[in-house]
């Protein structure tokens, strides 16, 4: 009897059809995956500064002294960051402070360098810039009373984007551009400014 030969191979022809397949494959899911990615440190920044404003409120409640989220571009290492600190409307990094009884601000409760994480702080990634509604001027800092709301009494929103990445959604991009609000009463929300009317990641 005749036996078959069961170890034959793959010819050259189907080892290039599936190499060609692959390459295809993985130039069409390249882009997406890095869209995907930027996405993701837009979100993740958004988190962060999510919680540090919360912790503003929250510590300005607790504490029933003025306390305030401030962005600055001042090094998080400063000595006295919470005093020598200089606010800045898109600063790179954020401090947490609490008015002290003598006037000034007691040392910070929390800080954040916005260069952690990424690859380069001469050309960062993530960018912020913040607003307020008139007739208040936002100047990087966003303070809250003992009751929560806002000091001042204006809203406040937070836009924070990617352009090395490409342009915001809402401006015809890929990317997933993301807004933090705060209302008169001290109210904090993270929202997609993109995200159609009824959606619940809606601004």
């Amino acid at each position: 009897m005749l036996s078959l030969d069961s170890s034959r191979g793959f010819t050259l022809v189907e080892l290039l059809v599936t190499m060609s397949i692959l390459a295809v494959l993985l130039a069409l899911g390249v882009p997406a995956m890095g869209t995907y990615l930027q996405n993701s440190k837009l979100a993740s920044a958004t988190s962060s500064l999510y919680s540090a404003v919360q912790t503003a409120r929250t510590e300005a409640i607790r504490r029933n002294v003025q306390t305030q989220f401030v962005l600055t571009d001042t090094p998080v290492s400063t000595a006295d960051v919470a005093n020598a600190l200089a606010p800045a409307v898109a600063g790179r990094n954020w401090v947490v402070r609490a008015a002290s009884g003598g006037g000034g601000f007691i040392a910070a409760i929390d800080t954040k360098a916005g260069a952690e994480g990424e690859a380069s702080v001469a050309a960062p990634a993530i960018q912020v810039l913040g607003a307020a509604t008139p007739p208040a001027v936002f100047d990087g800092t966003i303070a809250f009373n003992g009751f929560g709301a806002t000091f001042n009494g204006a809203a406040y929103t937070i836009d924070i984007s990617n352009p090395t990445a490409g342009l915001c959604a809402t401006a015809g991009g890929t990317i997933r551009c993301r807004r933090i609000t705060v209302s008169p009463g001290g109210q904090i929300a993270a929202c997609d400014p993109a995200a159609p009317v009824g959606d619940s990641r809606a601004c």
